[in-house]
């Protein structure tokens, strides 16, 4: 009996003394996973705080370079309402906003015609800097000048270039043009004789030094029914010191006629001067000079067709298809204008434009109803209220006459309100 009960409670004494064992080894166990669980969990926390950090530099980095961006960028633009009052020979289509006096009608009576319009309103975007380069930009700029300016809300492209270094590639003032000698206008389009063609190019500025540039580039010119194998090769000094601004161009073109028996080739060229000198702070005086054989897009107000062969090469020239050659149409032309300001606020100018087509050339035998003179004299006043606010009016009186001796009047008035930003 005796050792019943000792074995019983040896067997009792094993068994607790296992099962604290276990106990033991459970609580270790557990131990390890907890710890475990919560190396897990800070390696998670430490992951998404990281994710956080790298979501918000990134916003960041993007909101500099959007802010850069917008820093760099350049916006203006003009509003501007145009009106006319023609009085005496006007064109039936609309755009009589603008000096036409290339395309005046005989026929028609006189009669007193208003025209008024917002097309000339613009809007450009300068980007500056691009990469981080003071030497690199580039510039959009477009107007509602559609259809004659009849505002149908329709945009044009007025520049699309990037400069680069002493580069231009796009859309841009032509070397041939003079907005920078212009005697100041109330007409959006400026004054006959002068030129503001934009065309696409790729040109070079050499900065000779800091009064003096040239300016070399390749431009297209073949704009509307007019095609070219080649681009114009164009050139423009330019030297500014001072009160003195003068320059001086050139061109050569590739005229091209298309025929049913094969193209029919010629060369055009042209040459050009002008300047602006300011006699003092109140006055000053501009004006350019063309003569140029074979290109009628250059200067304002120009363009017409020809009349032998029904071709619409804008006057430039016309095909002779029994000799296969083209008769280029030839003219000198002299813009000369005076501005004065009488106080800052209130200015004023005249200006005198005549345009003589060589009624010797083969041209001039051969489209006898083509223009052989253009005239063109004004007189204007511009107020300027407020800065950047100008109110102007300006009176026209010009001729037109032709190679067989008809001729006709022009009398009209331009009106304008503009604020430029």
């Amino acid at each position: 009996m005796k050792k019943l009960v000792l074995a019983t409670l040896c067997g009792i004494a094993s068994a607790q003394a296992f099962s604290a064992e276990a106990s033991e080894d459970r609580m270790q166990f557990l131990e390890s996973q907890l710890k475990q669980i919560q190396a897990e969990l800070e390696q998670q926390k430490a992951a998404q705080l990281a994710l956080k950090n790298q979501q918000e530099q990134a916003k960041a980095q993007d909101s500099k370079t959007l802010s850069s961006m917008v820093d760099n960028v350049d916006v203006y633009g003009l509003i501007r309402f145009d009106g006319a009052v023609d009085f005496k020979s006007t064109t039936e289509a609309r755009g009589r906003t603008i000096n036409q006096i290339n395309k005046v009608p005989f026929t028609e009576p006189d009669s007193v015609r208003s025209d008024f319009t917002a097309a000339a309103s613009r809007i450009g975007f300068l980007a500056k800097d691009l990469g981080g380069n003071p030497n690199v930009s580039a510039r959009l700029e477009a107007d509602f000048w559609t259809n004659n300016g009849k505002g149908d809300g329709g945009l044009r492209i007025r520049h699309a270039h990037l400069k680069y270094y002493n580069w231009t590639f796009g859309q841009a003032w032509s070397l041939m043009s003079t907005p920078e000698i212009s005697t100041e206008a109330v007409d959006y389009s400026l004054f006959l004789g002068g030129s503001v063609l934009r065309t696409p190019q790729v040109s070079y500025a050499f900065k000779l030094d800091p009064e003096n540039t040239w300016n070399v580039g390749l431009e297209y010119m073949a704009g509307g029914d007019r095609s070219s194998a080649l681009p114009a090769l164009t050139t423009k000094y330019v030297h500014q010191s001072g009160s003195l601004h003068l320059l001086a161009q050139g061109f050569v073109n590739q005229k091209q006629a298309q025929i049913a028996t094969g193209d029919i080739e010629k060369v055009g060229w042209g040459v050009g001067v002008g300047g602006r000198y300011r006699l003092d702070d109140q006055n000053s005086i501009q004006g350019n000079y063309f003569h140029m054989v074979g290109d009628q897009r250059i200067a304002a107000f120009l363009t017409q067709g020809s009349t032998t062969d029904g071709a619409t090469w804008g006057g430039d020239y016309s095909v002779d298809p029994i000799n296969n050659e083209l008769l280029l149409n030839e003219f000198n032309s002299i813009n000369i204008g005076f501005t004065h300001k009488f106080t800052p606020k209130l200015r004023s100018s005249i200006n005198a434009s005549i345009v003589d087509f060589d009624d010797s050339s083969d041209y001039a035998r051969a489209n006898p109803e083509t223009n052989k003179r253009l005239t063109d004299y004004v007189a204007n006043v511009i107020y300027s209220p407020v800065p950047k606010i100008n109110l102007g009016a300006e009176y026209h009186h010009g001729k037109r006459e032709t190679f067989d001796n008809k001729e006709t009047d022009i009398s009209r008035i331009n009106l304008s309100a503009n604020y430029s930003f």
